[in-house]
């Protein structure tokens, strides 16, 4: 009778291993998303996970295994490993027709783009006997934008050459360049009344036009990490100085252009709203890895080519932002920046800002070239 009684135990422990392993998986939904779209370096977010079981058979362990690179902070979670990548691991016990959904947040440490790889699930056969995995498909990213920084020293300066440039200015409108509609007032001429808007709104509303010229900037941004010691804190620092340089005269209404030694392709001057989320993405997605031009030759082929068959207004701010600067680069700028109004701005460590500085200041340079060291913690 015992050996009856075992011999029908063995046999619904072997059929019901073998319809474990057919069914386990069966109606099993993962979700793995992140809460946004992007942030900037140094903020948080959350990452979800949703894991439904459809069927009325439950799954009483179920792994969900997945890595993503280490810049993104999962260290408060458990059951996570850290080294060349971040491999995180988080155990379910599942009931039939039952759904989970667990937050974790995460904290962005550095600009990129980040997706979530090698994902699977995995449960246990009775007693751990055998494991059985599966991998699942999953278009989790998030994009980390170069983080803002302080750049009110560098704003200041551009404010200036701005301004001096906007007293150049032809005090004129431009009557093909309008820019909006708004109330009459006694100093505005009769013939600048738009009288169809006016019928419409029964007041007198008149025209009004943008200057002949406008405000324009166009920065020029080394990513080259030249030297035996890398100095990887300024090439990071560079990049969020022009991240947020360029976010900040963006939402000033002043048109903006953008190159870098980096891959990607030159944004000539613009104000349009869509121009700071392509610069972001494309700076998230740098990878100094990938190789850089040199920069001094970047800007020779820039002058010489793209901006010599469409060539900037002479109303252009240059900005050039860069860590490498000698009397080489700084001929280079002279050169090709001619005489427009050049700000070049020099991130050093602040430990190194004394001695940068006397080297800098004793390059030479024309009148309208302005050097700004700006002090950057570390080193």
């Amino acid at each position: 009778m015992i050996l009856f009684f075992l011999l029908g135990v063995l046999i619904v422990g072997v059929l019901w291993m073998l319809y474990y392993r057919w069914q386990w998986d069966k109606e099993i939904v993962v979700k793995l998303w992140f809460a946004s779209a992007y942030v900037y370096a140094g903020q948080e977010t959350k990452f979800y996970e949703v894991i439904e079981n459809r069927k009325a058979v439950p799954v009483p362990v179920m792994e969900v295994r997945f890595r993503t690179k280490k810049e993104l902070d999962f260290s408060n979670a458990d059951n996570t490993i850290v080294s060349d990548y971040i491999y995180k691991r988080d155990i379910f016990a599942i009931l039939g027709r039952q759904k989970i959904t667990r937050e974790i947040p995460v904290k962005c440490t550095k600009r990129g783009r980040y997706t979530i790889s090698d994902a699977e699930i995995s449960t246990h056969s009775l007693l751990y006997g055998k494991r059985y995995s599966k991998g699942i498909e999953t278009d989790a990213e998030i994009y980390v934008y170069p983080r803002m920084t302080d750049v009110s020293e560098i704003k200041t300066v551009c404010e200036q050459l701005l301004g001096t440039l906007q007293c150049a200015k032809r005090l004129y409108e431009d009557p093909f360049a309008f820019r909006t509609i708004r109330s009459y007032t006694t100093d505005d001429p009769m013939k600048a009344i738009n009288w169809k808007a006016s019928a419409k709104t029964g007041s007198l509303m008149v025209n009004t036009y943008d200057s002949v010229q406008s405000q324009k900037a166009m920065l020029f941004l080394d990513v080259e990490d030249v030297g035996i010691i890398k100095r990887e804190e300024l090439v990071e620092e560079s990049i969020a100085m022009a991240a947020t340089l360029v976010r900040k005269l963006l939402r000033q209404n002043i048109e903006v252009g953008f190159a870098y030694n980096g891959a990607g392709q030159i944004m000539m001057p613009t104000n349009r709203k869509s121009a700071l989320t392509e610069l972001e993405r494309m700076l998230a997605e740098y990878d100094p890895e990938a190789g850089n031009q040199d920069f001094e030759q970047l800007v020779r082929e820039l002058f010489t080519g793209a901006l010599s068959k469409k060539p900037l207004s002479q109303d252009t701010l240059l900005i050039f932002i860069t860590k490498n600067l000698n009397q080489q680069l700084m001929n280079c700028i002279g050169d090709c920046g001619g005489a427009y109004q050049t700000l070049v701005v020099v991130p050093v460590y602040r430990s190194e800002k004394a001695v940068q500085k006397d080297c800098i200041n004793a390059i030479k340079r024309k009148d309208n070239v302005q050097v700004l060291v700006k002090e950057v913690a570390g080193g």
